[in-house]
């Protein structure tokens, strides 16, 4: 429920109460009550109004509780990855964790949703992108020459 409407509501529920209250110590006849028609009027009126505070008081500590936010989808992952390596270079990429367990963040399954590649090697560069996740042995990037 919206924080608005509840706050509408509060002030509907603290009229009420004020509104039922004041009838109630007018029309019913207590032995305590004055017996000028004046004076059971401001006693009504103040046990109305305290009656519409404790009630005020309630429903706004309910009105200024925050809802717990409603978790929104996770977002697509996208990876976007451009390399290029030329002589004896190396390039290694990965859109994920690399020799890492993958994060709650990666969304499910880990990977990206989508994974957008370009790469350029020359000579005897070589380029090694991944979307995702990468584990390799240690000591052993796949680069490597055995």
């Amino acid at each position: 429920m919206a924080r608005s409407v509840r706050w509408v509501i509060t002030v509907l529920v603290a009229a009420v109460v004020f509104g039922v209250c004041l009838w109630v110590g007018r029309s019913a006849s207590f032995g305590w009550m004055p017996k000028e028609e004046a004076n059971r009027w401001v006693v009504a009126t103040a046990f109305a109004t305290v009656m519409a505070t404790v009630a005020a008081t309630a429903a706004g500590w309910w009105a200024a509780h925050e809802q717990p936010a409603t978790a929104a989808p996770p977002a697509e992952r996208v990876v976007s990855q451009k390399a290029t390596a030329s002589g004896q270079g190396r390039v290694n990429q990965a859109g994920g964790n690399q020799n890492a367990p993958s994060s709650p963040a990666a969304g499910a399954g880990g990977g990206p949703g989508r994974v957008e590649q370009e790469a350029e090697a020359s000579d005897s560069g070589s380029v090694n992108q991944v979307g995702a996740d990468q584990h390799t042995r240690p000591g052993n990037d796949g680069q490597q020459q055995p």
